[in-house]
């Protein structure tokens, strides 16, 4: 039985996470020159896309991980000089984020990596097939916040 064989007969969990693995690893090796990690690129790519002034609540809560090992990240982000936090000037325990101008440089070529990346992913699947698995994981999302929503109701 060939590898493709194996894989295709995993749950499909299994076969998600194995995907995001692999996928991490590929992104990993490719900027390892940045000094970026998995965890600060993606803590990066949602600052951008959610705006200046987030607070490390909301982005725990939006990247979907705990606290603790968040605030490593942004520690070694801001260390980085990626990254500047400052109190809010409403209510002094709320930190908000904010990448800096060398952040949002350094994401820029991230991105260009990950694009180009993502393209080479897709090679030989139909753009119309994309979408479809494009929206697929939109709802499996979706479904998964639900779930996770329903079960933290009755705790």
């Amino acid at each position: 039985m060939s590898e493709d064989d194996l894989f295709s007969r995993r749950p499909m969990g299994m076969r998600m996470a194995m995907i995001v693995r692999q996928w991490r690893a590929v992104i990993d090796d490719a900027i390892v020159d940045t000094g970026l990690t998995q965890s600060s690129w993606t803590v990066m790519m949602q600052l951008q896309q959610l705006g200046d002034n987030v607070s490390v609540s909301e982005l725990a809560e939006v990247q979907g991980i705990e606290l603790p090992p968040l605030m490593r990240t942004l520690t070694q982000l801001e260390k980085q000089g990626y990254l500047l936090r400052t109190t809010s000037p409403y209510d002094k325990r709320i930190r908000l984020l904010a990448l800096t101008p060398e952040g949002k440089a350094i994401l820029n070529t991230l991105t260009q990596v990950i694009e180009t990346f993502q393209a080479r992913v897709s090679q030989n699947i139909a753009p119309e097939h994309i979408e479809i698995f494009s929206a697929t994981l939109n709802q499996i999302a979706c479904n998964l916040r639900t779930i996770r929503e329903e079960d933290n109701k009755t705790e």
